[in-house]
């Protein structure tokens, strides 16, 4: 018998701490989200995933967390040695 905590074990909690994960990454860095459904959307089926990616655009940008991701791109940019065009 081990001695890891029954929560660390369950595969269910390791799942939910991945989608919580890439959940706040949405809501911290929409554009990025939002560029990335834009682009694969020439069919028509990403239309409500992309409104909704607006919508959290748009609040992102009113709450003021959107400065703060965009000037995290441009210093990984930097870093990376990309131009972000």
């Amino acid at each position: 018998m081990t001695d890891k905590p029954h929560s660390a074990a369950n595969p269910w909690t390791r799942a939910a701490i991945i989608y919580v994960v890439l959940a706040l990454g949405v809501f911290a860095f929409p554009g990025g989200f939002v560029s990335w459904l834009d682009d694969r959307n020439a069919s028509g089926w990403l239309t409500a995933p992309l409104a909704l990616a607006q919508a959290i655009d748009k609040v992102s940008a009113a709450v003021g967390v959107k400065g703060i991701g965009q000037a995290l791109r441009k210093r990984f940019a930097t870093f990376a040695g990309e131009d972000e065009g």
